[in-house]
């Protein structure tokens, strides 16, 4: 029985992540500072795996500016588009931070 809730919840645990979407390298635009805190940003990088919450807005991805998590995503993304940089972003598979974008999980430079 032990086993069968272990192999579960691993299950569960891995298929999150599968239906996350990406961003491919890309470059930043728009970057929206919202009055709730929340911040949106546009990629141009191509877009898999949209979760059917984003589908309306599947160019974006939104941030909690609010958190210490989102605090630190926002300086990175400030810093590479000012930078010019290329950023890759990891999307959390939901649209929690706002509505019809996905949230951000993580991101990276590319270049």
């Amino acid at each position: 029985m032990r086993r069968r809730v272990v192999l579960v919840l691993l299950t569960f645990v891995f298929s999150v992540g599968v239906h996350a979407g990406s961003a491919a390298p890309g470059s930043l635009s728009k970057l929206h500072f919202m009055s709730n805190d929340v911040v949106i940003v546009y990629t141009s990088g191509v877009r898999s795996n949209v979760p059917s919450c984003a589908s309306s807005q599947p160019k974006r991805f939104a941030l909690d500016g609010t958190t210490e998590e989102g605090k630190v995503q926002v300086s990175g993304l400030i810093s590479a588009h000012a930078a010019g940089k290329n950023v890759t972003i990891k999307g959390k598979g939901s649209c929690e931070a706002y509505g019809d974008t996905e949230t951000i999980s993580y991101f990276y430079i590319a270049d």
